[in-house]
């Protein structure tokens, strides 16, 4: 069973004092977090030098082509030869590196995706990138040039060259890749400890695609067995981190005048801290861009991707179930003492599942800056199930119920519920132990279903099945 290591010491360059980095408490995910000089990217390429074999450094300027070298195949099989091309910040031949190891990792492998074929099947790599760049699809082609078919998902169309790509979608695919293929081999190898560093990810990244990379950090952390440590000057990323990973995560606050840290597991109140003051968030109002405090992480999946569709515009926080009620108290202090109460124009709003009691304004519960708002529906998985989300999945519920109840058969406890799908109420029901096999019943593409629910809401003002499960009062707010 795949380990991770909760302490480290390492050697400490004489420019920054000499002697020993000691570091404890390091988590499956460990921040580190210190002023430009405080030595970052020099600690993690030491940490990376200590055990090559199975520590994998991911430099911070990551740039060239994204074509097919077949020169780079054999070089990205060996620890050595990957250890060798990133002694420095910058790797000039970085992107195609990576795609010469999607070609390493079929090597490795052998091109199977067939039930009982070698382990880390390509299926999980590109479920696991669809869900992180939710704009394109991404699939592994063991015979191409390039090893790879990229094309978007509204229309189709091939991508041939970075030179189509925004340099924060070029970052997420590539880094993606880079740290996907890298794990799939040591599967492959059966390597019994797994370390991954990343060297400030948030490069070029903007703050919404912080989110959505935190979430698939921690989905390859749990699909790889891996343990992960990322630097950054990003709030934004260190709350999200912090909100998907909870006590998982940990920070260091590096500082060039010490050589011993103790890393610090995110608490709550870390959490809740980081969350308002990561980045974009309080500044919203300032700005005429709401907050949008959300239930859960299924939610925050949701919500954070409906700003990217540029068609409503407000800031996500996320929270625990009922932790929602102590940041609106917070967040309601906090805004009131930056913005004069304006009916007409809050602060933000507290969004509820239909199924909790909705807070009435009171003393103890004001509400002139964060307003309470509530889902028609019985909460966000119900979305999942709304005619015009079965569109994008390009089915009817005609005949999703069809399909669902062919194979009901195959999940086990859950069959019986699943076979009786033409009693369904899509509105009220109660879907949250079932939605995962929902999807992959119905989406060919295994995208997770947030993603697809998020794609709904965010490409118009939402209309039909849709306006009718979210409510007037949240449309009309969140869209006005």
């Amino acid at each position: 069973m795949p380990i991770y290591t909760p302490n480290i010491q390492l050697t400490r360059p004489h420019f920054l004092g000499g002697g020993q980095w000691n570091f404890s408490n390091l988590t499956e995910l460990t921040v580190l977090f210190g002023k430009n000089g405080s030595g970052k990217s020099v600690l993690l390429r030491e940490w990376r030098n200590s055990a090559p074999e199975f520590i994998h450094y991911v430099t911070p300027e990551r740039t060239g082509e994204m074509d097919f070298q077949p020169h780079f195949l054999q070089e990205e099989l060996t620890y050595q030869a990957r250890q060798s091309t990133s002694q420095r910040n910058y790797t000039p031949e970085y992107r195609r590196r990576i795609i010469g190891r999607i070609q390493s990792y079929f090597l490795s492998r052998g091109n199977y995706r067939e039930e009982g074929s070698p382990p880390a099947s390509p299926d999980i790599i590109e479920e696991l990138i669809n869900s992180l760049v939710t704009d394109f699809t991404v699939e592994l082609v063991a015979a191409g040039n390039p090893p790879y078919a990229l094309k978007r998902t509204i229309d189709e169309s091939s991508i041939s060259g970075v030179d189509q790509l925004s340099s924060g979608e070029a970052q997420l695919i590539i880094l993606a890749l880079d740290m996907l293929t890298i794990a799939s081999i040591w599967e492959i190898e059966n390597k019994v400890q797994r370390v991954i560093l990343i060297d400030e990810p948030d490069a070029h990244i903007h703050t919404d695609l912080e989110v959505r990379f935190a979430d698939f950090i921690f989905r390859a952390i749990k699909q790889f067995n891996l343990q992960v440590a990322i630097s950054t000057h990003s709030t934004s990323l260190l709350a999200a981190l912090g909100q998907f990973g909870g006590e998982n995560t940990s920070v260091i606050y590096l500082d060039k005048n010490k050589n011993t840290f103790q890393s610090q597991q995110f608490s709550s109140i870390q959490k809740e801290l980081a969350s308002c003051l990561g980045g974009h968030a309080l500044m919203g109002p300032l700005f005429g861009s709401p907050i949008l405090l959300v239930e859960g992480d299924d939610d925050y999946r949701i919500w954070s991707q409906v700003p990217r569709h540029h068609i409503t515009n407000f800031a996500v926080i996320p929270s625990n179930g009922e932790e929602i009620h102590q940041y609106q108290k917070s967040l309601e202090s906090i805004c009131t003492s930056l913005r004069d109460d304006n009916p007409n124009n809050y602060s933000g709003f507290a969004l509820l599942d239909s199924d909790k009691n909705k807070p009435q304004v009171s003393p103890n519960r004001p509400q002139n800056q964060i307003k309470y708002i509530q889902l028609e529906c019985h909460e966000s998985e119900n979305l999942y199930l709304s005619d015009e989300v079965l569109v994008l999945l390009g089915t009817t519920w005609e005949l999703a119920t069809a399909l669902i109840k062919e194979q009901s058969g195959n999940y086990g406890n859950k069959a019986e519920f699943l076979s009786d799908v033409d009693n369904w109420d899509r509105k009220n029901g109660d879907f949250k132990n079932y939605i995962n096999e929902i999807a992959k019943i119905l989406d060919t593409k295994n995208v997770h279903w947030t993603v697809r629910v998020g794609k709904a809401i965010g490409k118009e003002k939402p209309t039909g099945q849709l306006l009718d499960f979210l409510g007037n009062e949240v449309v009309d707010t969140l869209w006005e």
